[in-house]
C-alpha cells in the first residue's frame, strides 16, 4: 500500500523537478542580466546596453519623463548622464510564461548635467523573451525618499 502511495509521488516530483530547475535558472539568467546593464551603464558600453533592451522598450523615469529605446541610448550617448557607480540589492523575479517582472532597489553615483549625484530608486522591470533572448522592454523608476 504504502509502496503505492510513493510510486506515483516520486514520479511526479521527477516529472516537476525540470519546471522547478527551469525557473530558477530563468530567474539567475534575469539577474545576471540586470548586473549587465548595470556594468554596461558604468562602462559607457552603449552598445552592449542596448543590446540588452527590445525595440519596443519605453522608460518612465522618476523624473516623469517617457523615453524610447532610442531616445534613452541617446541620452546615455550624449554624455548628460556619466554613470560613475550603480549597485543594486537582491531583486524579486515573477516569471510568466515568456515575461517576466524584476522589482528590486538600486543606487547609483552619476555625474547629471555636470551636477554629482547619489540616488536610490525603487524599479520595476518587464523583461521578454524574443526571438534573441530575454530583452528588457519596459522599465519604472521612483525615487527612494532619501534620494530628493
Amino acid at each position: 500500500m504504502i509502496m503505492k502511495m510513493c510510486v506515483p509521488t516520486m514520479w511526479l516530483a521527477l516529472m516537476l523537478a525540470p519546471v522547478a530547475a527551469g525557473a530558477a535558472s530563468v530567474e539567475e539568467q534575469l539577474n545576471q542580466l540586470e548586473e549587465q546593464r548595470h556594468q554596461a551603464l558604468v562602462g559607457g558600453n552603449w552598445d552592449d546596453l542596448a543590446a540588452l533592451h527590445g525595440e519596443a522598450f519605453v522608460y518612465n523615469s522618476a523624473t516623469g519623463t517617457s523615453l524610447t529605446k532610442k531616445a534613452f541610448i541617446g541620452h546615455m550617448k550624449s554624455g548628460a548622464v556619466l554613470v560613475r557607480r550603480a549597485t543594486r540589492e537582491p531583486a524579486t523575479v515573477r516569471v510568466y510564461g515568456n515575461v517576466a517582472v524584476v522589482t528590486g532597489v538600486e543606487r547609483v553615483e552619476a555625474t547629471v548635467e555636470g551636477k554629482d549625484k547619489t540616488v536610490g530608486s525603487r524599479y520595476l522591470h518587464v523583461w521578454a523573451n524574443e526571438a534573441q533572448g530575454w530583452r528588457l522592454v519596459a522599465r519604472q523608476a521612483t525615487y527612494l525618499t532619501e534620494s530628493r
